[in-house]
């Protein structure tokens, strides 16, 4: 706990503490401390290292996207002038990091977040390779043989189609006082249950339902999906990072900034310092 205190900039270990096991609530204009249950506590502990990495990352690449645009690098082809520069749309980098599919024993949210990723991917592939290819070669009126493929639109659309793909239908449990898992679970299964043929819901899966990827099918338990997708961190958490005693952790939980809106005044050396 006194490292994670020091690492953000926390006046004392005991600030920390008390902000992930506590929460301020004012009610008829005062404030009361009231204790969080165990699960409760983890569940802040989470969300705010989602946030510090999710911060830090947009932070980062907002300082690569700012060094690349200074200055101007020489432009060294095709026969350009010693004094020639190139453009700053032509000082870009670009990474892809893919998630490996997941299915363990166990999935969760978690999982169907990342094959989703992965089911987006794969659609991307397919059009790139197979349907934008054989329409240029019908519109340039090239032979060909037409090349069968899976398209995964129909799981795609299971997962984040509106008003009812299974994203959807979480989001607004999530944001019922009343909801649980349990409901989300129902919900789900009365709509889809039998209506898709990427869904299923076997009577042996007990608190789960199967979605059947383009890479197979995946097991998924819907116990935690609520509190893993609100994710939310509380402003007693929020408020102790914005006091940090480290400039970097000021200016990532800044308002507004929404962890991309810090300043060349923090600089890499206040990350390295931090």
């Amino acid at each position: 706990l006194a490292a994670a205190a020091g690492l953000c900039g926390c006046d004392a270990a005991e600030d920390l503490s008390a902000a992930l096991c506590t929460r301020q609530i004012c009610a008829r204009d005062e404030w009361y401390t009231v204790p969080l249950t165990v699960e409760q506590a983890g569940d802040s502990r989470d969300a705010l290292a989602k946030a510090l990495y999710g911060r830090l990352f947009d932070w980062l690449v907002l300082r690569v996207n700012s060094c690349l645009a200074q200055g101007q690098a020489p432009q060294a082809q095709r026969g350009a002038g010693p004094g020639a520069t190139a453009n700053t749309s032509d000082l870009f980098v670009g990474m892809l990091d893919i998630f490996g599919f997941e299915c363990f024993a166990k999935n969760s949210f978690e999982q169907l977040c990342i094959n989703y990723a992965n089911e987006r991917l794969q659609q991307q592939f397919n059009w790139d390779i197979f349907k934008s290819e054989q329409v240029e070669y019908e519109q340039e009126g090239i032979e060909w043989q037409y090349i069968e493929f899976t398209d995964n639109q129909d799981c795609l659309s299971l997962i984040d189609a509106k008003p009812f793909g299974l994203m959807h239908m979480l989001n607004e449990e999530s944001s019922l006082q009343a909801g649980t898992d349990e409901k989300f679970l129902d919900k789900v299964k009365a709509k889809h249950a039998g209506g898709s043929t990427y869904f299923d819901a076997p009577r042996r899966l007990i608190g789960g339902f199967v979605v059947k990827h383009y890479a197979g099918d995946v097991e998924y338990t819907v116990a935690g999906f609520r509190e893993k997708n609100k994710d939310s961190l509380h402003p007693d958490l929020a408020g102790l990072m914005r006091g940090s005693d480290k400039a970097l952790v000021r200016d990532v939980f800044a308002p507004g900034s929404g962890g991309a809106d810090a300043t060349a005044d923090a600089g890499l050396g206040t990350a390295a310092g931090a």
